[in-house]
């Protein structure tokens, strides 16, 4: 992504996009909320945002992966990697200004600097790891003196991990850098999933504490009692193996769809035929899991349901890294049968024609 790449999206973007914002005062403000006071209301949004560039404020370009496709494989692709969500945001700035104000992300970071430069002062964190609900308060007289200060100058990148205070400032050009925001799943969530199905099998644990109990000494004792045994049982109720499946399929639901093409496909199951070409498609991520009689097939947050009887021709389908047709595929299924197939994973935005 160059400079003149974000000036080109920046002139097409929607300014009623609530994705778009601008830094005033050190806080992000959506656009739109900025271009309705202004003159000749959203209509005239970008030269509102250009106004406030020129004064200095930052402008935010939000999940910039749905809009820029290199963007959005990168963001695919670490996503695979890293079993986590991937989410991708610009932040231009320009010379000699400050974006935002001394703050933590809930997230861990990726800082990418393709234009110009930023000075970075990182600062002492007053919590490890927070959690998604736990914001940075700015202490009153400030974040304290800098650990770290250093230039990113363009082809630099930096992690920071979540929970880390920092600040940036742009040296004497305007500064153009993309964080790549992870998003994983944390053992917290795991751990709310047990509880929560231990909550759902077992009528114990949703029971009421006894009446009275808040004024009774005794009745506090017994409900403490009570409560250890509720919590040493939810190991029992529940099986590790099991809640680390379900964050498997909660990491691979945390990635973007892949289905650039997807509704020519569907027009075209009309005339598909025996040696039609499909493809299985580039960077998703699936998961084949044996389900009693069949086999679940998951990907792109869904599960398909398959007969077990399918499953060697559904491993060729799912491993082959060239194009193939109904014809090719090889197995106990007929042509017809497997041409039923090749058509309902064409359907389901797994295959895709070529």
């Amino acid at each position: 992504m160059t400079f003149r790449d974000v000036d080109h999206i920046l002139s097409t973007s929607s300014v009623r996009s609530s994705e778009l914002k601008v830094v005033v005062n050190g806080q992000e403000i959506p656009l739109v909320e900025m271009a309705a006071s202004g003159p000749g209301g959203p209509s005239n949004g970008l030269e509102v945002l250009y106004d406030l560039y020129r004064k200095g404020s930052t402008v935010v370009f939000k999940f910039l992966h749905e809009r820029w496709e290199p963007l959005g494989r990168l963001c695919r692709r670490l996503s695979g990697e890293f079993s986590a969500g991937f989410q991708a945001n610009a932040y231009l700035t320009p010379a000699g200004a400050q974006g935002l104000s001394s703050h933590y992300d809930t997230h861990d970071v990726f800082v990418l600097q393709v234009w110009g430069s930023k000075h970075w002062r990182l600062y002492e964190s007053p919590e490890e790891l927070p959690l998604q609900n736990r914001h940075y308060r700015r202490p009153a007289d400030g974040p304290g003196a800098p650990v770290r200060e250093f230039d990113l100058k363009a082809g630099d990148l930096m992690y920071m991990p979540r929970g880390t205070v920092h600040d940036a400032t742009s040296n004497e050009e305007a500064s153009l850098h993309i964080t790549l925001g992870v998003l994983p799943v944390l053992w917290s969530t795991v751990l709310k999933d047990a509880l929560d199905r231990a909550i759902e099998s077992d009528p114990r644990y949703r029971a009421s504490l006894p009446p009275g109990f808040a004024l009774d000494p005794g009745l506090r004792g017994e409900a403490a009692a009570t409560l250890a045994e509720l919590l040493a049982s939810v190991a029992a109720a529940v099986h590790p193996r099991d809640l680390v499946e379900r964050a498997a399929s909660r990491a691979l639901v945390g990635r973007q769809p892949v289905l650039d093409g997807h509704l020519l496909d569907l027009e075209g199951l009309r005339t598909m035929g025996p040696d039609t070409l499909v493809r299985r498609r580039a960077e998703l991520l699936w998961s084949l899991s044996h389900d009693g009689p069949g086999v679940s097939l998951e990907f792109h947050g869904k599960v398909v349901r398959l007969p077990a009887r399918i499953e060697p021709e559904l491993r060729q389908l799912l491993s082959a890294d060239a194009p193939f047709s109904a014809r090719q595929v090889t197995g106990a299924l007929d042509v017809e049968g497997r041409l039923v197939l090749i058509r309902r994973l064409v359907q389901e935005g797994l295959l895709t024609l070529v």
